[in-house]
């Protein structure tokens, strides 16, 4: 390797699962690239303050799956109800499916890179968390009167 720019493809090669970090070539002892490294810092800082609403995430979710299917997987497919945003940094999105176990780790950077790409999260992990939606919704009214019965048996 004779040029930054091939050492820059072998490091993004070897470090394929941050593939969405800057690579920045910086020198203590001479100050090369200090102001890029620091102006890189500050910019992947301020995407980390970011929420994104619910109703935009969900739209961009529905689009990214629309373009591409989940694989289905024994005969089950893959079903997302909604999306909402838990966390800032890193920013982490709650995904209600049917069932987690078939959220594939390939669909997880597909979906990842979909919401880098629509929200302007370069340079910033995403971290997508599949949670099953309960088949059945009890309602709390069911539940209190539940366990009225079950103290009133002891």
């Amino acid at each position: 390797m004779t040029t930054l720019s091939e050492f820059g493809s072998w490091v993004q090669e070897r470090l394929f699962f941050l593939d969405y970090a800057p690579v920045i070539f910086t020198s203590a002892h001479s100050g090369f690239n200090m102001e890029r490294l620091l102006e890189v810092v500050r910019y992947v800082a301020a995407q980390l303050k970011q929420k994104i609403p619910t109703s935009i995430l969900n739209r961009t979710l529905q689009d990214a799956i629309e373009r591409r299917q989940p694989v289905s997987s024994r005969g089950h497919r893959l079903k997302f109800f909604y999306a909402t945003q838990t966390k800032l940094a890193p920013p982490t999105f709650l995904l209600f499916v049917n069932r987690e176990d078939l959220f594939a780790p390939a669909y997880n950077k597909y979906l990842s890179d979909q919401i880098r790409a629509a929200f302007g999260y370069e340079g910033c992990p995403v971290v997508l968390v599949p949670k099953a939606r309960p088949k059945k919704v009890e309602s709390v009214k069911t539940r209190s009167q539940a366990r009225k019965q079950a103290n009133a048996q002891r």
